[in-house]
């Protein structure tokens, strides 16, 4: 959106739509959405099929090129993706104006979430991978912010602590919106020492005569994020839950329930969805453990670790028919995880692997 805004002279005669999907509770919610935006923002209500008819009538009316943007398109699960195909399929329709922009975190999304659009040349989406930031790119980017948050003409970050950050954010995803939210975080950390430094001195502390005794030293109240807060901001939003755990002794995290989360991470990742039912995931949890020559647990212990992994916040299940169908999802991000479980040679070797051939 900034690219645009920056070249707003060349999209004068272009209607821009953006969608964050994420700020979307429904995905059927998005056409409604997106005939709001069309609309400049006069509120519509309808049904899906009508929402639909409605948009695939006006991209095909003569007027001005339509540019639909939507971030976070992978939020608009549904079921068998129709959501995702009916989208993809509107630039294709005769005479249709509409250009689509879809913004994802996987770099495999459409083969691996939508692979008929491969089957059918005029759907297929042109991708274009963004590589993850670097350290140098998000300390640039870190501090071109910064520069407009100083205060008395002070940065309110310490250098050596931007470049904590930028170090600690590269090494694990490159993500840019993390380094940010670290940053800003611990800027909240610092102004509630503040405000909680400067409640607890008396207001009437300075009409009272001087004490006799010599008075205690003041804590400074801090002016500027250190180093120091960068590093608890790091560890809480990297290690708050899986980090954590995998620094704790080895009996406080066994090697079964690191077993089912490497499972589950490769079932995702090589898989259509992010849910796995827990049938499925034990029959490949068990062949793994096979293929490595280790015990592993009947189906019933099996959902007692998923459960207790739940409790840690790693992973989430939801309750189906039956035992078996019960849905179990991952709760952080895949390559917080993967990251986290790098540390053991173990479980790195089962991740580099790969999911067993099904003979």
């Amino acid at each position: 959106m900034q690219i645009i805004e920056n070249n707003r002279s060349e999209f004068v005669k272009t209607k821009i739509i953006f969608v964050n999907c994420m700020s979307i509770k429904n995905s059927n919610a998005i056409y409604n959405k997106v005939v709001s935006q069309l609309s400049d923002n006069e509120p519509y209500k309808s049904n899906s099929k009508d929402a639909i008819k409605y948009l695939e009538k006006k991209f095909a009316a003569a007027g001005p090129p339509v540019l639909l943007i939507l971030d976070e398109v992978d939020q608009l699960d549904s079921k068998n993706q129709e959501i995702l195909y009916t989208m993809f399929e509107w630039p294709s329709l005769p005479k249709s104006r509409l250009v689509l922009v879809g913004i994802a975190n996987a770099l495999d999304f459409t083969d691996r979430i939508l692979p008929r659009l491969q089957a059918r040349p005029k759907c297929k989406p042109q991708l274009l991978n963004f590589p993850p930031y670097t350290k140098d790119q998000i300390v640039t980017i870190l501090q071109h912010r910064l520069e407009k948050t100083k205060c008395d003409g002070q940065p309110v970050v310490d250098s050596a602590a931007v470049q904590f950050c930028a170090r600690k954010v590269a090494a694990v995803a490159g993500d840019m919106r993390k380094a940010l939210d670290v940053c800003r975080r611990a800027v909240e950390i610092v102004e509630s020492d503040v405000r909680s430094q400067m409640v607890l001195q008396p207001s009437s502390e300075a009409s009272l005569p001087p004490s006799p005794r010599k008075a205690a030293p003041k804590t400074p109240i801090p002016k500027k994020v250190s180093l120091v807060h960068i590093s608890n901001v790091v560890s809480e939003v990297y290690g708050s839950r899986m980090m954590s755990s995998a620094r704790n002794q080895e009996q406080s995290f066994p090697v079964q329930q690191k077993m089912i989360i490497c499972t589950l991470l490769l079932m995702v990742k090589h898989g259509k969805c992010k849910e796995i039912t827990v049938g499925k995931l034990h029959d490949t949890y068990c062949s793994i453990c096979k293929s490595r020559k280790m015990g592993s647990v009947d189906q019933s212990e099996f959902l007692s670790l998923c459960t207790l992994l739940e409790t840690r916040g790693i992973i989430g299940l939801k309750k189906g028919k039956d035992t078996r169908m019960t849905k179990v999802f991952l709760r952080l991000e895949e390559k917080e995880v993967e990251f986290a479980l790098q540390d053991k040679v173990m479980m790195s070797s089962v991740l580099s692997a790969g999911l067993p051939n099904r003979k």
